[in-house]
């Protein structure tokens, strides 16, 4: 498994067959929801190639010292076989070496333990963020040492205020959404 960062036009055709394979084909997003303006401003495209094939990609926005890890996608036949781990780790790396201190993405409720179990700690206090008919937590990972600054876990991290959708409390009034969210992706 090789993870490069896209660099031509070719390999940025293979970034946006995956997507749309995973994101529009099997999760059925409507393509204004998984493709937008930013996919060429201030984005970094990671993609996974296993024997020369495309199998995998993530994109990256970076602002300043922070970064958000978006659209991470891996073809079903590459699934748990550690195809998304290396995207991350690559993800990582390529953020480290741009000097990064804390990584966000947004992940769904099921998927928190498994962030959690990379590092990542939930953000934002009790909110999250209710996106189309997408329930997204946010959370972050510290990957410099030596940070400039500390961070405030309750709050809403700047780069993540600007995603479409609506900032709703966790609180138990929503634990009902979550839940029904939860089911409905197992039954896609």
């Amino acid at each position: 498994m090789k993870v490069i960062v896209a660099q031509t036009l070719d390999d940025l055709m293979k970034v946006m067959v995956i997507r749309g394979i995973v994101f529009m084909g099997e999760q059925k997003h409507p393509y204004n929801t998984e493709f937008d303006a930013n996919e060429l401003v201030n984005r970094t495209h990671l993609l996974a190639l296993q024997d020369k094939e495309p199998v995998g990609t993530m994109r990256i926005m970076k602002d300043g010292k922070e970064a958000k890890f978006e659209r991470l996608a891996v073809l079903p036949d590459y699934r748990g076989k550690g195809t998304a781990e290396d995207i991350i780790q690559a993800a990582l790396d390529y953020c480290q070496e741009e000097k990064v201190e804390r990584v966000f993405l947004f992940c769904k409720p099921e998927l928190v333990k498994y962030w959690k179990d990379r590092g990542f700690t939930k953000v934002g206090g009790d909110k999250i963020l209710k996106y189309g008919k997408m329930l997204l937590v946010p959370v972050m990972k510290q990957i410099q040492e030596k940070t400039s600054e500390t961070y405030d876990y309750q709050q809403i991290p700047e780069i993540l205020k600007h995603h479409p959708g609506e900032w709703i409390n966790s609180s138990q009034d929503n634990m009902a959404l979550i839940m029904r969210e939860k089911l409905r992706q197992r039954n896609l």
